[in-house]
C-alpha cells in the first residue's frame, strides 16, 4: 500500500509528529550547534513512512508557515559512494536548485574540499609509500598540479585540509542564516556498513554542527550499537558515545489496539478479497479481524511483519475456479492465518507446529506468555488441528499436562472437544502439516 500523507495513516501518527514539531521548535534555541535527535525503533515498524508522511505535512504552507527547509536523505542509498559528506552536501545544493545563487557558495566550497581530498589524499599516500593507490584521482592531482603547488609537509596538507572544511562550514552557515531552518531527515542510518554509519555522525557533529539545522535520524538504535561495536570494539560505552552525538532520542510510539485493528480492517480488503482481482476461500467477517487484531498485537508484529503476513495470506487463501459460495472450514482458515503470522514472528513455534513437533508444556507456555485473552482457545485448536505433539495421550492428559485443566474437569471428566472436528472438516490430522507445507510450497514458487 502507498501511503504518503497521515490521511492515509493507518498507525495514527499524525500527533506524534505534531509533538516532535513543537519540541525542534523550542529546544533548536538551546542549543549552540545543530540539534540532533534519534528516532528509535526496530526494523520494520514505520520510521521510513512516518518520515515521508511527515516531510509532506511540513510542506504545506499552514503547518510550515516559516518556510522551514525540509530535506529528506536515505543513508543507505549513498552508502557505495563512501563519503556521507558528499551525500549531504548534494542534499543541501539540490534543496536550494543546483543553478541557484543561494547554492552557488555551497558548491565552491564544495569542490574545493571534494579536490583536496581526491588530489592531495592520493598525493599523500603516494609520497609516504610510494605506492599509487587510486588511480582514478590522476585527473584530480593533474588539476592540482595545474593551479596550486604541493604542500612540502604533512602539516601543510593537515593546514590546508582544516581550512577547506573550515571554509565548507562557513558556506552552510551562511546557507541556514537565509532560511527560517533546515530539518534534516537521515533514514537507514542503521542498514549502512559499520564504518560509514560511524563516518555519517562524525560529519554530522564536525562539519554540520552549525545552530538552526535539526537532524532527526531514524535509526534501530541496537543495531546501530552493533555497528559501532563492530568499528570500536564490543567494550564501547555506546549510550555514552551516541550522546556525543544526539541530544535527545525518541522511540517512535507503538501503534495502539485502535491503529492494529484498522489495519486489520485495511489489509482484508486490500490483500484477500478485491473485486475483479482476488477472492478469499475464507470468510472474511467481523471476527476474522478480531483474531488477526489479537495475535499481532500480542505477538508484537511490526507494520512491515504484517504486511508480509497478509501477503502470505493472500496467496494460500486465494480463490480459484468459478466457485464464489464455499467457504474453508473456519478451524482451517483460522488455522492459516496462525501459522502466517507464526512464520515471520515466532518462525520456531511455526516450524514445530507444521511438523508436529511442538510439545505440550512449549505450546500451552507460548500461549500464556504471548498473552491472548484464551490461551486454552488457541491451545485446542493447535491440539484439534494436529500441530502438537501428543502421541498416544488422551485429551485428559494433554489437558492436565497443559495446566489447563480445571478443578471440576478434574473430577467430572474432560470436556467435549469433538466440536472441533466440525470446524476442520472430514479429518482433524495433520492439519497443520497442510497448512505449513502450502505455505511453504508457494513461498518457494513450487
Amino acid at each position: 500500500m502507498n501511503i504518503n500523507t497521515f490521511d492515509d495513516d493507518l498507525l495514527g501518527l499524525e500527533e506524534f509528529a505534531k509533538k516532535l514539531e513543537n519540541f525542534i521548535s523550542i529546544e533548536k534555541f538551546f542549543v549552540s550547534e545543530s540539534l540532533v535527535i534519534g528516532l528509535d525503533a526496530r526494523f520494520g515498524s514505520g520510521k521510513s513512512t512516518f518520515l515521508k508522511m511527515w516531510r509532506n505535512r511540513l510542506a504545506t504552507t499552514e503547518v510550515n508557515e516559516k518556510k522551514q527547509l525540509v530535506i529528506s536523505v536515505n543513508a543507505w542509498d549513498d552508502d557505495y559512494c563512501g563519503d556521507p559528506l558528499v551525500s549531504l552536501i548534494s542534499a543541501l545544493i539540490d534543496a536550494f536548485g543546483e543553478d541557484s545563487q543561494d547554492a552557488k557558495p555551497l558548491k565552491d566550497a564544495a569542490k574545493d574540499v571534494g579536490w583536496f581530498l581526491a588530489g592531495l589524499g592520493n598525493q599523500v599516500v603516494s609520497k609516504f609509500t610510494g605506492i599509487d593507490v587510486v588511480a582514478a584521482g590522476d585527473l584530480a592531482e593533474k588539476k592540482k598540479v595545474e593551479n596550486q603547488e604541493v604542500p612540502g609537509s604533512f602539516f601543510d596538507l593537515y593546514s590546508s585540509k582544516r581550512k577547506a572544511l573550515h571554509a565548507l562550514k562557513n558556506a552552510i552557515r551562511a546557507a541556514v542564516e537565509k532560511e527560517s531552518g533546515i530539518l534534516i531527515m537521515v533514514d537507514e542510518l542503521d542498514r549502512c556498513r559499520p564504518d560509514y554509519a560511524i563516518s555519517y555522525l562524525e560529519t554530522i557533529k564536525h562539519v554540520f554542527d552549525v545552530r538552526g539545522m535539526t537532524f532527526v535520524l531514524a535509526v534501530d538504535r541496537r543495531q546501530l550499537e552493533c555497528s559501532a561495536k563492530a568499528a570500536f570494539g564490543a567494550d564501547l560505552d555506546f549510550p555514552e558515545y551516541f550522546r556525543k552525538f544526539v541530544q535527545r532520542e525518541v522511540p517512535l510510539p507503538l501503534p495502539k489496539e485502535e491503529n492494529f485493528s484498522r489495519m486489520a480492517s485495511e489489509y482484508v480488503g486490500y490483500y484477500l478479497e478485491r473485486e475483479n482481482q482476488r477472492g478469499c476461500m475464507m470468510k472474511l467477517d467481523h471476527s476474522l479481524t478480531e483474531k488477526v487484531v489479537e495475535l499481532v498485537t500480542t505477538m508484537k508484529m511490526t507494520p512491515r511483519q504484517i504486511q508480509e503476513m497478509f501477503r502470505v495470506l493472500g496467496h494460500v487463501l486465494q480463490r480459484r475456479g468459478e466457485d464464489k459460495q464455499s467457504y474453508l472450514y473456519w478451524c482451517l482458515g483460522i488455522g492459516t492465518l496462525l501459522m502466517s503470522a507464526l512464520r515471520l514472528g515466532r518462525p520456531k513455534i511455526y516450524t514445530l507446529l507444521g511438523n508436529q513437533e511442538l510439545e505440550v508444556n512449549a505450546a500451552a507456555s507460548f500461549f500464556k506468555e504471548i498473552g491472548v485473552d484464551d490461551p486454552r482457545w488457541w491451545f485446542t485448536l493447535c491440539y484439534t488441528g494436529g500441530g502438537i505433539n501428543v502421541g498416544e495421550k488422551q485429551p485428559m492428559d494433554v489437558l492436565r499436562e497443559s495446566g489447563f485443566l480445571t478443578e471440576t474437569e478434574e473430577t467430572q471428566g474432560a470436556p467435549d472437544i469433538s466440536g472441533w472436528s466440525s470446524g476442520w472438516g472430514h479429518s482433524q490430522k495433520g492439519r497443520f502439516k497442510q497448512i505449513f507445507h502450502k505455505i511453504e510450497d508457494l513461498s518457494s514458487w513450487s
